[in-house]
């Protein structure tokens, strides 16, 4: 028998979540997409932060033993379809947060688990930022299996006596970037190796002298989400700070890939419910002929379409978010799948909202048309929509 109910506990994270977003996201957010992105809004930002880590949604796939409470892929899905509701640029940045660490806990050895997911547990500042894609690397070239070197990422660590010198630029679409702590930093250490030999992974703290980071990107939407280019000019690591051995680089952002996958396209979910409650709402209240606007069949169809996409999305995230829990080969395809559809739902939902709305439906006033740019803004947001798509053929 399949069980689709959440435990009461997890409804209890459900309930936490969404008041916590209701409270802290709901004004930032507001803020951030008025374009809101100076000092006072990172201060924002970071006392939000610090308020999410408080009731320990950082820490929530982090192993007890390192501090954390050892949740789910479940348990995180559910929290941020809480968060995307209220906004998916900051749910997108929380979540990032919380799926990092399961990446450096896949391959990090012992005593960088215990000081650096320790620190990450106990923290309430230690925001995280994956410094992957370049300017001009294409995104599905970062990941290109063939044996050709001058392929993948062009930033490079090079050894340099008990450490190494990172050197190269991220493009300006690195999530966090604006207000990150520490940099998981993708760099060539092998430029003799195609790149998913010879690619490795540093953990490199923000203030590193050599380390740079560029204004914060304007974006269409998910503004909460602090995108920013980042500059490595010589920047000195010790050699304890790479992830596993070298050349691992890519097959550890796939270990850790999944539960952020999941959480971002929860997020989307979020955002698709969100959409179908601004348009039952408005086509309630709203009359036409001297009725509401949901009485009038054409309005009812939107409405019942919103809702198959809504609870089709979520189950389709909640099937792969159980494949990954059980470690079931079938993630390889539901996960990419699951982000794919969860982004289309909440564009078609975002877009029939705006259509219920009508003239309104494109007033800044109301919510719809914020969530049409932020769900547009998920098509390009880790993968496209086609990327997802040609991961989940080659899977089959």
């Amino acid at each position: 028998m399949i069980g689709l109910t959440p435990s009461e506990d997890q409804r209890d994270l459900q309930r936490l979540a969404a008041e916590f977003a209701g409270r802290e996201l709901s004004p930032l957010a507001r803020r951030m997409d008025a374009g809101e992105h100076g000092d006072e809004a990172r201060a924002a930002y970071r006392a939000m932060y610090a308020k999410a880590a408080g009731i320990g949604l950082h820490a929530l796939l982090i192993a007890p033993e390192h501090g954390g409470s050892g949740g789910t892929c479940i348990d995180n899905v559910l929290v941020q379809e809480e968060l995307g509701a209220v906004d998916v640029g900051l749910a997108g940045s929380l979540n990032l947060c919380t799926g990092m660490p399961v990446m450096i806990a896949a391959g990090a050895d012992e005593g960088q688990r215990t000081r650096w997911l320790g620190e990450l547990a106990e923290s309430r500042d230690h925001v995280l930022a994956g410094a992957l894609n370049e300017p001009d690397v294409a995104g599905s070239e970062l990941f290109c299996p063939l044996p050709e070197p001058s392929l993948g990422v062009r930033t490079t660590a090079r050894r340099d006596g008990d450490g190494y010198l990172i050197s190269g630029s991220k493009a300006a679409f690195v999530s966090n970037a604006a207000v990150a702590k520490a940099f998981m930093v993708f760099a060539r250490t092998d430029l003799e190796a195609g790149p998913l030999e010879g690619t490795s992974v540093f953990y490199v703290p923000a203030d590193t002298p050599g380390v740079e980071v560029g204004a914060p990107t304007e974006l269409l939407g998910m503004r909460g989400s602090w995108h920013a280019e980042v500059i490595f000019d010589g920047a000195r690591v010790p050699a304890g700070a790479r992830l596993g051995p070298e050349g691992r680089g890519l097959e550890l952002m796939g270990a850790g890939a999944a539960p952020m996958a999941l959480g971002l396209a929860a997020g989307f979910v979020g955002v698709a419910r969100a959409a179908r409650d601004a348009a039952v709402a408005y086509a309630s209240q709203r009359t036409s002929w001297g009725r509401p606007l949901r009485e009038h069949q054409a309005v009812g169809l939107h409405l019942a379409d919103m809702e198959i996409d809504l609870h089709a999305a979520r189950l389709l995230v909640w099937e792969a978010a159980l494949a990954v829990d059980r470690r079931d080969p079938a993630a390889a395809r539901l996960v990419p799948a699951a982000k794919a559809f969860a982004v289309d739902a909440a564009i078609r939902n975002a877009e029939r909202a705006v259509k219920v709305h009508g003239g309104y439906g494109v007033a800044r006033e109301y919510p719809v048309e914020k969530l049409l740019r932020d769900a547009y803004t998920g098509w390009s947001c880790d993968f496209t929509g086609d990327m997802l798509r040609l991961q989940v053929s080659q899977a089959l």
